[in-house]
């Protein structure tokens, strides 16, 4: 529920939040909480290639052992072709992740009416 404008002006006296950085936080959006709301979509999708790693460790443990266990995940070290094919597609999902901020960016320093190629799903 959200308060009315009324209930506001009654609460002057509520302190603003503090970020926990010091110094003034930089904006990028003037909309209120974009950028915030991009903050925790990096978050998201560093914690998520992480997973994407782990999964890809396992799958290589299991075609090379048929059984792995937890020592086996923090030892392993991929070869330097799966390495760079890891690299690849990460920045294939950094693409697909910033694809509309991408397209955003471009359309704004050109303005023609092309668009930028899609990410390409995989």
């Amino acid at each position: 529920m959200r308060a009315t404008s009324d209930s506001r002006d009654k609460n002057k006296t509520d302190k603003p939040l503090r970020y926990s950085v010091k110094g003034k936080r930089m904006r990028f959006f003037e909309s209120q909480g974009v950028d915030e709301l991009v903050s925790i979509c990096m978050g998201l999708a560093q914690e998520l290639w992480v997973y994407k790693e782990k999964q890809a460790i396992i799958e290589d443990l299991l075609n090379q052992k048929k059984m792995i266990s937890d020592n086996d995940l923090e030892k392993h070290s991929f070869s330097d072709e799966k390495r760079l094919s890891l690299d690849n597609e990460r920045q294939e999902f950094i693409d697909r992740i910033f694809f509309t901020l991408r397209e955003e960016a471009e359309s704004l320093q050109h303005s023609s009416n092309s668009e930028p190629d899609p990410p390409t799903m995989t």
